[in-house]
């Protein structure tokens, strides 16, 4: 019996989420929009659907289950997997039990972290940083992140926000308000 993680990136823009092999192969793959303007209840509620979906379609996944992996955007409590800060691009998102709903309901582990916190990791394993001692990563998407992976872990900080860059105050504004990839293009096309 192979044993199987649901993988659930949740964006600004698309919610990315598929099967994987404990190691780390990709069996299937899908993606739907975020519609982040919803907020954080509807978003929980799109990212319990999968489950259950998968649940419903694959009878043998419920027995090759070892665990749920959400990436999310915002900042996020590792230990008790909900977000504890976010941009106003999610309304009501702060706050949003990802972990403890996943885990009553589906009764296997969820763990849940930044989603450039997760790009990060994924470059030093496999990707343009894999081997090196320490990596910094920047994306510039919906928002902008950052994210340090320091000796193969990611660097948090004393309160979780550690290479929070999108957040930092920046001429009456934040940098991601002010640079994300939405607003570079409408900057370029004036």
């Amino acid at each position: 019996m192979e044993k199987k993680y649901i993988s659930i990136d949740i964006g600004g823009t698309a919610i990315k989420y598929g099967i994987l092999t404990e190691e780390g192969t990709i069996l299937e793959r899908y993606e739907m929009a975020t519609e982040a303007y919803k907020g954080g209840p509807s978003i929980l509620e799109k990212a319990v659907g999968i489950v259950e979906d998968f649940l419903r379609a694959k009878e043998d996944l419920s027995e090759e289950l070892l665990g749920i992996c959400i990436s999310t955007a915002g900042m996020v409590d590792t230990e008790k997997g909900e977000i504890f800060y976010s941009a106003p691009l999610i309304p009501n998102y702060i706050g949003t039990q990802f972990k403890a709903v996943m885990e009553t309901r589906f009764h296997v582990p969820c763990e849940v972290e930044n989603d450039v916190n997760c790009a990060g990791l994924a470059e030093h394993m496999s990707g343009a940083s894999k081997g090196s001692k320490s990596a910094l990563m920047l994306t510039i998407g919906t928002g902008i992140g950052g994210s340090m992976v320091i000796g193969g872990e990611v660097y948090h900080g004393c309160f979780g926000s550690a290479c929070e860059v999108g957040y930092m105050h920046m001429e009456g504004s934040d940098f991601q308000t002010l640079g994300a990839a939405s607003i570079l293009t409408r900057k370029v096309a004036e």
